[in-house]
């Protein structure tokens, strides 16, 4: 008779770090054998009971496959109704169980990679509310300043004086070509005022 796989224990929560750190390397401690792929792999099959696929054994094969190239403490986790892949995905595909495989992975191994004696990260202290005055103050310094680096500038001024002359020719042009329809609009509304009359 097959030797039958271990069931995932959830590792114990705690606010140790140490702790924290010993459990994600004992997680990646092992490598997942090909009896130990496929007997999840049929396991986490038959946890989807709308799982039909057209070649069940090539199917099977594909998922221990996968299953067979991570830790044996991520394949517990992942087959483990639970906590597992079946809580995340609801259609079983080799795809989102790579995606699923690969995210705990990376997550195992960035806890294990810290330092178990780290102090903890402080929360930094609540920001004061900025004081009116001193607020305002400084909005008119950083105006005065950008007026000063403005005028200095001689990109910026160039680009201002380019902006003044287009608007300028563009009035002009317009009273133009308006004082050359004038006459036009005149002659158009003497001639339909005529055939009123």
């Amino acid at each position: 008779m097959a030797q039958e796989l271990e069931p995932w224990r959830m590792l114990p929560m705690t606010s140790s770090r140490a702790q924290r750190v010993s459990n994600a390397k004992t997680v990646l401690s092992s490598s997942t054998t090909p009896a130990d792929a496929a007997r999840a792999a049929q396991r986490l099959v038959g946890l989807y009971a709308n799982l039909k696929p057209s070649d069940p054994v090539t199917f099977v094969a594909g998922i221990a496959a996968v299953l067979s190239l991570y830790p044996l403490g991520v394949v517990r986790e992942c087959i483990d109704p639970r906590v597992g892949i079946v809580r995340k995905v609801k259609w079983l595909d080799i795809a989102p169980l790579a995606d699923w495989l690969d995210a705990r992975l990376e997550y195992y191994r960035l806890v294990a990679a810290t330092s178990p004696h780290a102090p903890a990260r402080q929360l930094s202290a609540p920001v004061p509310a900025p004081n009116p005055e001193m607020a305002a103050r400084v909005q008119g310094l950083l105006r005065d300043l950008a007026r000063r680096i403005d005028r200095r500038d001689p990109i910026l001024r160039r680009r201002r004086v380019h902006r003044y002359l287009a608007e300028r020719k563009l009035r002009a042009d317009k009273r133009r070509a308006l004082a050359e329809l004038q006459p036009l609009i005149d002659n158009e509304t003497a001639g339909t005022s005529e055939g009123l009359v």
